[in-house]
């Protein structure tokens, strides 16, 4: 690395510190007051651009000098300015710091990949925008910023209200209404289906276990969904270009404006000199005026007192929604524009030819399956055929250790089969036969631990009752068995996209996590098991959300104990009330059902 290379990194890790902090204080001062979901989404959103962008570089050594000395540079600062007296600024700063932290590791592992593929921003923003502008007519550019425009305010009034419900779902059906008409490819709407049906988590269940897992996916499914895909490929390569097309979009947040500025080329110069001159001067404002605060009190209490006053006057969370709406608007277009640029599909690309020792892999899948053929004649003689046990051990204690060992254990197995029959689809004769038949007994074996596994999950919660993990737990067991047996006609044939197989199991599965009543059959066998007499109480499900109302309601009129009906009571008044005032937007089936039991019973 040349100096002047590492100087420059020095000052760009100077400079990244120095707005990471003013980004701090701006966050928390907008979410002063607000609950801590978009504190945690939007400050890991802020973050996570930031640092990505100022950490792509030429090479891995330059992204480290840069980050560590923007990590240093941020936290000197925090030091210095940890007892700053500025109320107006909040006191959220550190659950600030705590979103960005998460926002920051993801954009650390982007600008990784984007620097180990030597893959440069002004590759990616300005040539794609160079090489694209003039293909599109004015009809496409006017339908394009008519969507940003209707993106945004959907997203404003429909998916940011707190405990947004049933306009969830409608803003989906807004995106597909509007897509229909602007997307190259109209096909490729079926691959928001998954998001279509994560919407309907808000408006089906009072859970909200789901909402920020749900909101990170569907950013992910909406970014890649108009990407081209090589379906008949199983090489993993592409998860490079994922990380790349997700924060693509951002390069493009400037356009519709523009656009507009092409309405009048005399003045566009001059506007973006006054814009980067705005970029500039406010951060270095700000971090005078925290400065100059420090070193004369007369000054620092008129700078509070205009920030109180302007404080008062500004609605900090209508001002965060406006903000968020347009900045999911210009998002929305970005991904939409990107569409437009490469919509066909790419041409198939040879794998590389990799070829690995069979006397090697042999000999170490020999290995590995006669440790696992033991342990298999002990899962037969203990946990299957009820054998006794040492003294001092019974099958619950026995089912509950080693659980999560053996699950892990199943998904380091499937890697393992797959990287063998990568390291020897291109060879023949009787050694890779005998690799094929280790492979499909191995495979076996998995199915054998998923067993045991499912097994000892089912044996706990006989004996403790169903809760949200073991629930959550044995769905994925079913789904990992559905795994293994593609797993098995991969081994024989391995034509197929085995990784695409494998994603669309899993997605099915979270589908299926969103739109069942995962509550209410939780709280159903608690209460069964509280009724036979196998448990003293249910505590547990007064923990769980509105969606457990119609099992309590059926506890209430065959418990005779005052007490239960009481929190029945009480559960059922605690899950439908809310200290924020009734909309439509945050009208939810399974909290109107609770509301109409509640009416019943009082």
């Amino acid at each position: 690395m040349r100096r002047s290379d590492g100087m420059k990194s020095f000052f760009k890790g100077v400079l990244l510190g120095l707005l990471l902090f003013v980004e701090n204080k701006l966050c928390s001062a907008m979410f002063d007051g607000i609950s801590a979901f978009p504190l945690f989404l939007f400050s890991g959103i802020v973050f996570g651009i930031t640092v990505c962008a100022f950490l792509i570089s030429k090479n891995i050594t330059e992204l480290l000098l840069c980050g560590f000395t923007g990590l240093f540079v941020m936290f000197f600062i925090q030091i210095r300015f940890i007892d700053f007296t500025f109320e107006n600024f909040g006191g959220n700063w550190l659950k600030v710091y705590v979103g960005g932290f998460y926002g920051s590791v993801a954009a650390v592992v982007i600008a990784i990949i984007m620097t180990a593929k030597k893959v440069r921003l002004s590759d990616i923003f300005y040539g794609r925008c160079n090489n694209m502008q003039n293909e599109l007519t004015n009809q496409l550019r006017i339908k394009l910023v008519l969507y940003a425009l209707i993106s945004a305010m959907g997203f404003s009034y429909l998916v940011l209200p707190e405990n947004a419900s049933i306009s969830v779902p409608l803003f989906v059906i807004l995106q597909f209404v509007c897509l229909w008409f602007c997307v190259p490819n109209r096909r490729r709407l079926f691959f928001l289906i998954p998001i279509a049906v994560m919407s309907l988590n808000c408006f089906l269940s009072a859970s909200h276990i789901w909402r920020t897992s749900n909101l990170l996916i569907s950013f992910v499914l909406f970014s890649c969904a108009f990407m081209p895909f090589n379906f008949k490929s199983d090489s993993l390569s592409y998860l490079g270009d994922i990380g790349i097309r997700i924060i693509t979009p951002f390069a493009f947040f400037g356009l519709p404006f523009k656009w507009l500025t092409e309405l009048s080329s005399e003045k566009a110069p001059v506007v973006k000199r006054v814009v980067l001159a705005l970029a500039i001067s406010l951060p270095c404002a700000l971090v005078l005026l925290f400065v100059l605060s420090r070193a004369d009190m007369v000054f620092s209490l008129k700078t509070e007192s205009f920030f109180t006053n302007a404080h008062n006057r500004i609605n900090i969370h209508t001002v965060f929604l406006y903000i968020s709406g347009i900045v999911a608007g210009l998002f929305l277009f970005s991904v939409l524009y990107c569409s437009h640029t490469d919509d066909k599909e790419p041409a198939e690309e040879k794998p590389p030819r990799v070829n690995g020792d069979l006397i090697i892999i042999n000999i170490f899948l020999a290995i590995v399956l006669f440790i696992y053929s033991l342990f298999v004649i002990i899962q037969f003689k203990y946990l299957f055929a009820g054998s006794a046990l040492p003294e001092g051990l019974t099958y619950t204690e026995y089912a509950r250790k080693g659980f999560f060992e053996l699950l892990a254990l199943t998904g380091v197995n499937i890697a393992t089969i797959l990287a063998v029959i990568k390291l020897t689809k291109l060879h023949t004769g009787k050694w890779f036969i005998f690799a094929k038949v280790l492979c499909h007994y191995l495979c076996a074996v998995t199915v054998i631990l998923l067993i045991s596994s499912f097994y000892r999950m089912w044996l706990y919660t006989n004996d403790d009752g169903l809760t949200r993990l073991r629930f959550f737990v044995m769905g994925f067991l079913v789904f990992e068995a559905i795994g293994l047996l593609v797993t098995f006609r991969y081994i024989a044939k391995p034509n197929i996209n085995i990784t695409l197989i494998y994603i669309c199991l899993a997605m099915t599965y979270y589908m299926l996590l969103n739109i069942i009543p995962t509550d209410r059959i939780i709280a159903e066998n608690q209460i069964k098991k509280y009724l036979c007499g196998e448990r003293e109480n249910i505590y547990y499900v007064y923990t769980l959300s509105a969606d457990a109302a119609p099992a309590l309601t059926e506890l209430y009129g065959k418990t005779p104990d005052e007490t239960t009906r009481n929190d029945i009571i009480a559960f059922l008044e605690r899950v439908t009330s809310s200290d924020i005032p009734e909309r439509w937007q945050r009208y939810n089936l399974s909290t109107q059902k609770a509301k109409e039991t509640l009416d019943k019973l009082n």
